[in-house]
């Protein structure tokens, strides 16, 4: 026989679905009025959870605090990143007052717009990682066909030469199996990340449903305030991992030169020369033939050694004359500029140039590269009006971020791409900077 259900002790009319340590059973009007009412903040209430009453989910602000069990949390200090009570507000955290948020406040409640807008960002995270997973899949399938191809060739290469060179192809398979090794390694971490970062943003979007379903504004506050750095440092990853794990291909060349002289020396070396006297049989023209063609591919050889050697003698006698040409051009030149500079023996005017970059991997690396030109006096010209100006080089001074959740201006990222080909223009890349350069530094020149 089914038990009869528990009836509320302070209504009499609705079935109990929690107690009160105070009031006894209590139905689920009067347990929410002990949640909502100031004078039951000292009632510890238990819910009961059976299968034919749904438990009641309690937003952050009915949780009972660690330190004061009979008070419930309803403030959270900023300072210290922990949920406190009215107590522990006069007793333990008097100077956070101005870092204490009551979050009983009308103004916190659930902000429909930046649910919105974290799971619109949700969503392109997801795209994001999507993207990356199907890019690392797609270049896992061309690198396989691309190692296959190079194996079979290195496999033909040899087959022609046999065991002479077993040793040398074994190195070479061994070389690209690695490579594929490392690029099958990259796929995999890259999936395994993205299938973490995926269950990640899942887990997330099933917690703000939760939130919003059952009226959690608080916890939704909490979560809010972490959620621009957390979604910021789950790109900062994907970026990461991206440009860490790199796919490599793999290209066979053969030096068909140097190859055709192996086999003539394999040739030379392997042929089994039978001595024949006095034989009219033919095996002795055989024997000079083939010598005869050995010798020819080594006459052209030297031919071409001789060509190249009076090739070299005309080139160090070009380069004379061209160290004196530009001997005379050099001194033109000086002649040149004492007549014609702008400013001649006056100090130059100057100028204030302001730049921003993101500080980020890239932006550090741009910031680099802009002092190696600056080093080399690749930056700036001097205008008829003797002042220094900037000589094909861009500098950004806008925003560089456009706000929410520090996604980059697009002017800004226009601008980072056009800075590398005018750096690259003037012969500076990435090669040409150290890692251990400061990003500021102070340059006198020419004393002034």
């Amino acid at each position: 026989m089914a038990s009869l259900p528990i009836q509320c002790e302070m209504c009499l009319e609705e079935n109990a679905v929690g107690s009160c340590d105070t009031c006894g059973h209590v139905g689920e009007a009067c347990l929410r009025i002990h949640q909502k009412g100031r004078s039951f903040r000292t009632h510890i209430i238990n819910v009961l959870n059976k299968e034919n009453h749904a438990a009641i989910r309690n937003d952050i602000t009915e949780e009972r605090c660690k330190q004061h069990p009979t008070e419930r949390a309803i403030f959270l200090c900023k300072t210290h990143e922990s949920m406190i009570c009215g107590s522990c507000l006069h007793s333990e955290h008097p100077s956070c007052v101005q870092e204490v948020v009551d979050l009983l406040d009308e103004d916190i409640k659930i902000d429909c717009d930046k649910v919105n807008t974290m799971k619109s960002l949700f969503n392109e995270l997801k795209d994001d990682i999507l993207l990356l997973k199907v890019s690392a899949e797609h270049s896992k399938e061309n690198y396989k066909n691309n190692a296959d191809k190079c194996v079979q060739e290195c496999m033909e290469l040899g087959n022609s030469i046999k065991q002479r060179v077993d040793e040398l192809t074994s190195n070479i398979r061994d070389g690209i199996a690695m490579r594929h090794s490392k690029n099958v390694s990259a796929h995999s971490l890259i999936t395994k990340m993205c299938d973490e970062k995926s269950k990640w943003c899942a887990n997330e979007e099933t917690n703000i449903d939760d939130f919003v379903d059952n009226n959690m504004a608080g916890y939704l506050y909490l979560m809010g305030r972490h959620f621009e750095k957390d979604i910021s440092k789950a790109r900062s990853h994907l970026k990461e991992i991206k440009s860490k794990y790199i796919f490599k291909g793999i290209d066979f060349k053969q030096n068909k030169v140097i190859l055709n002289c192996l086999f003539e020396d394999l040739e030379e070396v392997c042929e089994l020369h039978e001595e024949v006297t006095g034989s009219d049989d033919g095996n002795s023209d055989d024997y000079a033939t083939s010598t005869t063609e050995i010798n020819k591919t080594r006459k052209q050889f030297e031919q071409e050694l001789l060509k190249a050697k009076q090739d070299i003698e005309k080139s160090e006698k070009t380069q004379t004359e061209l160290r004196d040409e530009l001997k005379r051009v050099k001194q033109d030149l000086y002649h040149s500029e004492q007549s014609h500079h702008p400013a001649p023996g006056n100090p130059i005017k100057g100028d204030t140039f302001t730049g921003r970059l993101e500080y980020d991997s890239e932006g550090e690396l741009l910031c680099r590269m802009v002092k190696a030109a600056f080093r080399r006096g690749l930056m700036f010209t001097i205008d008829q009006e003797g002042k220094v100006v900037l000589d094909g080089i861009s500098l950004y001074d806008g925003y560089v971020h456009s706000g929410f959740f520090d996604r980059s201006h697009p002017d800004y990222v226009k601008y980072v791409h056009t800075l590398k080909p005018e750096l690259a223009a003037k012969g500076i890349t990435e090669a040409d900077v150290k890692q251990d350069w400061k990003m500021e530094e102070t340059f006198t020149v020419d004393d002034r």
